[in-house]
This record gives structure tokens, C-alpha cells and sequence, in this order.
């Protein structure tokens, strides 16, 4: 594992972090002892840094990576996030008052099992008004309950208000090989401010890991939307490039070692999140942050991915 300096929060985490969604059981089910085994096993392959939010399970994400964490607090860095608990259970929380951001990191730190947070992000991508969360950020840092704030958004304007007095540590955007809309001002801006950026969707949400194909058909709560309608087809154009890419790595590189490679090389990427259902998936996440890719294989990704720009 190789680690990087995220932004402006002096730490060095992980090139590859954990983003532990499926330990709230919403991308299939898992057994207590697979989500443990899946954190333990991310551990073991020097990952340090462990993203996750209210609104996984709803709730149960939190409490599952608290209790796999409890004796290793000291030397990993939690990022979590307020902002959609119940969101698409179509219940969404209301968020009208700092002290509903305050409200909902006490009882994130209580599932977490944990006095502080290490980094507490908005998950709203575009909140109608970022000035109540950055209220309620700087209250909880002054009580001592988050060192630092960001926001996952892939919004350039959004990050820059959230990034208003410097303050921003990090952004958390959806980038990968078929999603590449960030490169156009997000990413750019958060270069120029040294601003963190914490890339989620890596692996194209399961499209760029190489289990999928045209005949696929999807059960989980995240991804059953994409079994008709429009979400169908460009799930279909997205399996496409991801066939595409899979092809230039030949018998040495794997769709997934590209697909992460891939987004380490941007300039202004400090790490990518990936998901896991098991310890085997973790660790082949991790064993691609070691990936390097030459500036001619980055070139042909780039045109094999050009026609979802």
C-alpha cells in the first residue's frame, strides 16, 4: 500500500481506502462475521482510512464498522456523513438548523463507538443552504467531536462554498473511467485550493470490476433501477467501455488494477473509495493501488471512455 497527503488535514492515508456502504446490508446481505472480516482484512492490507454514513442500512453501516474498529481506533482515520439519512427509503431527515447537523454526529459517534470523527462530511451534493452545515461543523469541531469538515459533492460551486473561509479538507466525488464529468472543473478546482478529494464510484459501481455483463440483472437497493428505462441503457453503454478497457491491460493487468490506476493518476486525486462485499474483494482493491500506468495507457483509456465525457 502507498499512502498520500490528504489536502489540507496534514494526514497520510491510504491510496485505496474502504467505502463500506455494503456493510449496511443495502447492496445485498452480509453476515456480521463477513462485514468484521471484510474491515479486519482491509486493515491487514494497510488501508487507513474507512468511509461511511448515517444513511447506510440506514444506521447499521456505522454500528458494523464501529464494533470491526473498536481496538484500532487510534490508527485509522473515519470519515463519515450527514445530510440523506432516509433518503431513499423517500423519507429524507430535514436539515434546517445547525444543530440538527450536531444532533446527527452525536448519535453517529455513538454507533461508532468513538469520542470524535475524524473527518464529517455533507452528503447533501448540492444542500440549499451550506451555511447551516458549516455551522454545525464548526460548533462540533469546537466541542471536540470532528477534527475536520468536507463535502460529497462533485460541484464545483458547491465545494467552493463549502471551501469559502479555506476551511474545506476534502471533496468526495463520484469519478471513475465512466464517469469522468468531474475532470471538466471539480477536480481542477480542488487542485488549485489543495482540497482533498476522496474519489468515490471507482469502480463504476460494480460496471468496471469484470462480474457483470449484458445479461445481468440487479436485486440490490442501490442498483435495481438499473434494470430498465434509461438507467438500463447506460448501464449498457457503461458495460461497453468497460469491455473496451478490460482489453488494453492484456494478460498483466486486471479491468479493476486499470480502473483504479486510472483514477490515481489524475493530479488531483489524494484516494480512491472502493466497496466490498467480502475480504477477498478488499484485498484485491487494495493490491491495485500499487497500479502505475503509462501516459500512452492512460491516453487509450481516455478514448475508449471519450463518447461518456
Amino acid at each position: 500500500m502507498n499512502y498520500r497527503r490528504l489536502g489540507k488535514t496534514g494526514w497520510e492515508v491510504s491510496a485505496v481506502s474502504f467505502g463500506t456502504w455494503a456493510l449496511g446490508n443495502q447492496w445485498g446481505e452480509l453476515s456480521d462475521a463477513t462485514a468484521t472480516g471484510t474491515v479486519r482484512a482491509a486493515l491487514d492490507a494497510g488501508i487507513n482510512l474507512f468511509d461511511t454514513a448515517d444513511n447506510y442500512g440506514p444506521l447499521l453501516g456505522e454500528e458494523r464498522l464501529g464494533k470491526a474498529l473498536s481496538a484500532d481506533r487510534q490508527r485509522v482515520f473515519i470519515a463519515s456523513k450527514v445530510g440523506h439519512l432516509l433518503y431513499r427509503q423517500g423519507h429524507p431527515q430535514r436539515y434546517t438548523h445547525p444543530l440538527h447537523i450536531v444532533n446527527a454526529c452525536h448519535a453517529s459517534l455513538h454507533r461508532l463507538d468513538t469520542d470524535y470523527i475524524d473527518l464529517f462530511q455533507c452528503h447533501d451534493e448540492d444542500p440549499p443552504d451550506p451555511a447551516i452545515y458549516l455551522e454545525g461543523f464548526r460548533i462540533l469541531r469546537e466541542q471536540g467531536k470532528i477534527r475536520h469538515f468536507g463535502v460529497s459533492s462533485g460541484i464545483a460551486d458547491v465545494i467552493a462554498k463549502f471551501d469559502a473561509d479555506g476551511e474545506c479538507a476534502i471533496a468526495q466525488i463520484d469519478y471513475s473511467i465512466v464517469r469522468r464529468g468531474a475532470e471538466r472543473a471539480a477536480l481542477r478546482l480542488c487542485l488549485e485550493r489543495d482540497i482533498g478529494t476522496l474519489i468515490r464510484g471507482s469502480l463504476g459501481q460494480g460496471v468496471l470490476t469484470g462480474k457483470y455483463d449484458a445479461r445481468s440483472k440487479f436485486a440490490d437497493f442501490v442498483r435495481a433501477g438499473w434494470n430498465s428505462g434509461q438507467r438500463r441503457e447506460l448501464y449498457l453503454k457503461e458495460l461497453a467501455v468497460a469491455a473496451a478497457v478490460g482489453k488494453l491491460g492484456g494478460s498483466d493487468r486486471g479491468i479493476i488494477d486499470l480502473a483504479i490506476g486510472f483514477v490515481l493518476a489524475h493530479p488531483a486525486v489524494t484516494c480512491a473509495i472502493t466497496g466490498a462485499k467480502s475480504p477477498d474483494q478488499i484485498r484485491a482493491n487494495a493490491a491495485a493501488a500499487d497500479t502505475l500506468l503509462e501516459s500512452d495507457e492512460l491516453a487509450k483509456i481516455r478514448a475508449a471512455s471519450a463518447a461518456l465525457v
